[in-house]
């Protein structure tokens, strides 16, 4: 019976939402985009950004990159999730096949989720080592390794808040994010306040080899790609909405304009002070006091997206990885994410800042490559006519393809792919001669596109393979995604 419950709770946040269980208005979608958005990567990204270019190039990259990103998958992949309420994974099955996208289920959550995860706990955690040694808990030279000791504890409290469900998180980013956006926009305020505004405009980034539109390219790929990596996470929370635009504007205000706050101030700081990390100067800057609250609140908002992206993320492994998984229950499942991230934090923790950008990039080549598979199966293919019931058959059906795999749709991913690598080599962060004009990530998307569509049209259909033949020209409209009241 135990076993029995831990299965159907694992399901009830994988299965398609029905209209009526859509109840998150669009101050909910707001409040927990928002907590997702503002945290460690917010300064990360605004800090990687200020190591390429001025502060109004660095906006204008940092605003650009994030809005085209996200603008992209909202069409490849949020919509037609919201519309089909299903896991945004299960709604890779009809481009790829159930087994194609359960492969890439393994780099693109299995591999991106703990290394986030890391990331945060690891912030959060310096973060608390502070407020423990400003409150004169512990001395700065006790030898304890007290930042990873607290990482983990971190890591812990996320565990604990994001196994307990969808409602949970809908209610403690209601609670936060207040806070967190006082937060981001104090910390810009200090920053300005400190440095003044004509030191920050006229701050240089470090010298590179690289011309001012090549670095400017750099600053809006970073970003292109930080957008188009919310990819399932963004999707399978934005199926909670009660309405098409409840879910449509709370995740575009939260992860774009509310994202930019942290973001900028990460790009100040690291042009003004050196250092996009807010534990390091911090309290300097404001002083003990007021440095300790902003610490809190900086842990609060780890928490808060560490939690945000375990809860989401874990629906994807429980509804493509098997039975097996099943029978591990949510937060069977979420603990696994944490044992890995808790690896991670204690072997790698020097490496997480230090190839932070590097790691993102090459994920970033093969979301750009999944987006253009989807977006030409979508627009052009399928004329976004998708069977949900089919979605859900792993062992045959429509979207079956060959042996639960699409050949057509891997090739057109391993072209995107090879486009992006092309263009940007993610580990050095070499780019072509042509990167400057195009990008990396547009190429990418662009090249899977055309490969997609020509494969699918010279060698799926005629074999009568991915129930493409079914297709009527269905066309989509954003209302058609309104549960009905």
């Amino acid at each position: 019976m135990a076993n029995g419950t831990r299965i159907e709770t694992a399901l009830a946040e994988t299965l398609p939402l029905l209209p009526e269980e859509r109840s998150w208005s669009f101050r909910d979608m707001l409040a927990v985009k928002s907590g997702l958005s503002i945290a460690t990567w917010g300064f990360l990204f605004g800090g990687a950004t200020g190591q390429l270019v001025g502060f109004i190039d660095g906006v204008i990259a940092l605003f650009f990159g994030t809005a085209v990103g996200l603008g992209i998958l909202f069409f490849a992949l949020l919509l037609p999730v919201y519309r089909k309420g299903c896991e945004s994974f299960v709604f890779l099955r009809s481009a790829f096949g159930p087994l194609g996208a359960s492969l890439l289920a393994v780099p693109l959550v299995l591999g991106m989720v703990p290394f986030s995860a890391a990331i945060l706990s690891t912030m959060a955690g310096a973060a608390t080592e502070e407020v423990l040694i400003g409150l004169s808990l512990f001395s700065a030279d006790s030898g304890l390794p007290l930042s990873a000791i607290m990482s983990f504890a971190v890591l812990g409290v996320s565990f604990l808040l994001a196994a307990r469900g969808s409602d949970t998180l809908r209610l403690f980013n209601l609670a936060t994010v207040p806070l967190l956006v006082l937060l981001s926009g104090g910390l810009l305020v200090a920053v300005f306040i400190e440095a003044g505004w004509e030191c920050i405009f006229a701050a240089e980034p470090p010298e590179t080899r690289w011309d001012r539109p090549t670095r400017l390219m750099l600053a809006v790929e970073l970003n292109i790609v930080a957008a188009i990596s919310w990819f399932g996470l963004a999707g399978n929370l934005m199926r909670y909405g009660e309405s098409a635009r409840a879910a449509t504007w709370g995740t575009w205000i939260g992860l774009v304009p509310v994202s930019l706050l942290p973001s900028i101030a990460g790009l100040a700081s690291s042009l003004a002070l050196g250092s996009a990390d807010p534990v390091q100067w911090m309290t300097p800057l404001v002083g003990p006091v007021l440095g300790l609250a902003m610490l809190l609140i900086l842990i609060i908002a780890n928490v808060s997206s560490a939690v945000g992206l375990l809860q989401g993320n874990v629906t994807t492994i429980i509804q493509n990885f098997g039975a097996p998984i099943r029978r591990l229950g949510f937060a069977g499942m979420t603990s696994i994410l944490c044992v890995i991230a808790s690896l991670i934090i204690w072997f790698a923790t020097d490496a997480l800042y230090a190839k932070f950008y590097s790691i993102t990039a090459s994920f970033g080549a093969i979301f750009a490559a999944c987006v253009g598979v989807l977006l030409a199966d979508r627009l052009v293919l399928r004329r976004s006519d998708a069977n949900l019931a089919a979605l859900h058959n792993t062992s045959g059906g429509p979207y079956a393809f060959w042996s639960g795999i699409n050949p057509a749709a891997l090739i057109a991913l391993a072209a995107g792919f090879a486009t992006y690598i092309a263009l940007l080599e993610p580990v050095s962060q070499t780019p072509d001669a042509l990167f400057r004009y195009t990008s990396a990530s547009l190429p990418a998307i662009a090249g899977a596109f055309v490969v997609h569509l020509a494969l699918t049209r010279l060698v799926t259909i005629p074999a009568r393979r991915g129930g493409y033949d079914g297709v009527r020209g269905a066309r989509f409209d954003v209302s058609d995604a309104e549960p009905a009241e």
